[in-house]
């Protein structure tokens, strides 16, 4: 992978995380009042927060291999 795509693979996973960030505090993940649907009897607030915590798992890992890739080749630079 070229350096310019690992940069823009960088940024992206950036501001993803920023969007997720900012949609974990809205109505659509923490509504109020709702508790359905069930997804095998968990509620709606807590599924989904299991969802977006999986999202944010997988953006650290991508983010962790991808910028750390980009520190190394600069640093051979």
């Amino acid at each position: 992978m070229h350096m310019q795509s690992k940069k823009i693979i960088w940024g992206l996973t950036l501001i993803t995380l920023f969007i997720l960030s900012v949609l974990v505090f809205t109505p659509l993940v923490i509504p109020k009042g709702i508790f359905t649907p069930e997804l095998f009897g968990l509620p709606y607030t807590l599924w989904v927060g299991m969802l977006v915590y999986f999202f944010f798992f997988l953006l650290i890992i991508i983010g962790v291999s991808v910028h750390s890739k980009i520190f190394r080749e600069e640093e051979n630079d």
